[in-house]
């Protein structure tokens, strides 16, 4: 997603640009692959988090002007609490229904969401925060779905600050939207867009070093994944959307002495379940937290029936890993989600993803991105979701403000 929003802005502005990807398919982790009749999505869940409203609403559909359309969900978030019905809410504050006790509510708004203002500086995780303020489990369950589906983060993995970012952006642009025909269409979209210009796109292609003389670097050495044949790319600028590791590597064959900082990479997983009958009966986001394992899931289906077979609905999990034991946590995440949802069959079971080491959720977790160094190498840069500005734009609304910052620098550069 980095790599080609990228290509697309820059295409737009005249710029010719040649884009390399590793894989043999473009997209990343927001594109699907057609399974049994349903568009199975490598990453996102088939969602824009907030539609229209967000930056990659904005670059997708103003912008760029891609012929896409992207309908915002009926509802902000369903809950999903035991022994009670569903309770779902369009807007941001109707997330007080999801406590039954007046007393929750005020202590969820008066110490809680009213205590959080100013709270950009506090370096404390979030669980800390809200054990200096509340002992109600049930707060803790509540701000846990969230982080564990939105994030892949346990509330102690999120700092006070960053928690406070990603409600105040939730505050301000609501609703989720789903792209009709999923996150391909997007990608189909802008790849498009980028074929209608002089730019290169090729595939199998993988950056091995970066040719450096003085202080810029002049060409990138890649490698035809199919071929191993290897070829020099000369250009003005660089653009690299890789893991902090991945880059490390590159910087290291290319005999250079910067390395970027370690970061922690956010991991999870889930199910893909078919279903002759749906399962949420409610477009949007549902979260469960009661559960250990599985945070939350979608339905993209209610709203883009065509990314499943006639009469069929896609229902689509999301999951923490507790540990490094990928396989039992997964076994604990399909036995509580069959509990959750007894009219699911183990047999209905489309896929498992494991989102994790080199293909992780995230390349840093929410809150902790890294900082390009175009200080030090005037003519490098880096997109994607460890460059997400610590703006409280999450997933690939971070992942689009992150990529608008970096066109800027890049034409403001091009032009002086």
């Amino acid at each position: 997603m980095g790599g080609l929003l990228s290509a697309a802005l820059l295409a737009k502005q005249g710029q010719n640009c040649f884009l390399a990807e590793k894989l043999p398919f473009f997209g990343g982790r927001f594109t699907s692959i057609r399974h049994q009749g349903f568009e199975i999505p490598t990453g996102a869940v088939h969602m824009i988090p907030h539609a229209h409203k967000g930056p990659l609403g904005n670059l997708l559909l103003q912008n760029l002007n891609l012929n896409l359309e992207v309908h915002t969900t009926e509802n902000f978030t369903s809950w999903y609490w035991p022994s009670r019905t569903p309770i779902r809410h369009r807007r941001f504050w109707g997330v007080l229904k999801a406590f039954p006790k007046m007393r929750q509510r005020i202590s969820l708004v008066r110490k809680l969401l009213w205590g959080l203002r100013g709270a950009e500086q506090h370096s404390e995780s979030f669980r800390e925060f809200l054990q200096a303020r509340t002992g109600d489990p049930q707060i803790f369950k509540f701000f846990n779905a969230i982080t564990g589906f939105a994030l892949s983060l346990d509330i102690s993995q999120i700092s006070t600050a960053s928690m406070y970012r990603v409600l105040k952006r939730l505050h301000e642009k609501g609703r989720p939207g789903v792209p009709v025909g999923g996150c391909k269409t997007v990608i189909t979209a802008l790849v498009n867009n980028i074929q209608e210009s002089p730019s290169v796109l090729q595939r199998n292609c993988e950056l091995k070093k970066l040719e450096i003389d003085g202080s810029f670097i002049e060409s990138a050495v890649c490698q035809n994944t199919s071929t191993n044949e290897e070829f020099n790319i000369c250009a003005k600028q660089f653009i690299l959307n890789m893991g902090h590791s991945q880059v490390n590597q590159v910087l290291s064959n290319s005999h250079l002495p910067y390395r970027l900082p370690s970061a922690p990479i956010a991991a999870g997983g889930g199910f893909a379940y078919r279903s002759t009958t749906s399962i949420l009966e409610s477009s949007g986001i549902a979260l469960f937290p009661e559960n250990e394992y599985v945070k939350g899931a979608v339905e993209p289906t209610i709203t883009s029936p065509n990314l499943a077979p006639p009469d069929e609905h896609l229902f689509i999990t999301h999951q923490v890993f507790h540990s490094n034991n990928i396989v039992r946590d997964t076994r604990h995440a399909r036995d509580e989600l069959l509990a959750t949802f007894p009219q699911l069959k183990e047999e209905d079971e489309l896929c498992i993803h494991t989102f994790h080491k080199d293909w992780p959720v995230n390349y840093s977790r929410q809150g902790e991105d890294l900082s390009n160094f175009s200080s030090v190498i005037p003519n490098l840069f880096f997109v994607g979701d460890s460059y997400k500005g610590n703006s409280g734009w999450m997933m690939t609304e971070g992942i689009a403000y992150g990529v608008k910052r970096v066109i800027k620098r890049i034409l403001n550069q091009n032009n002086n």
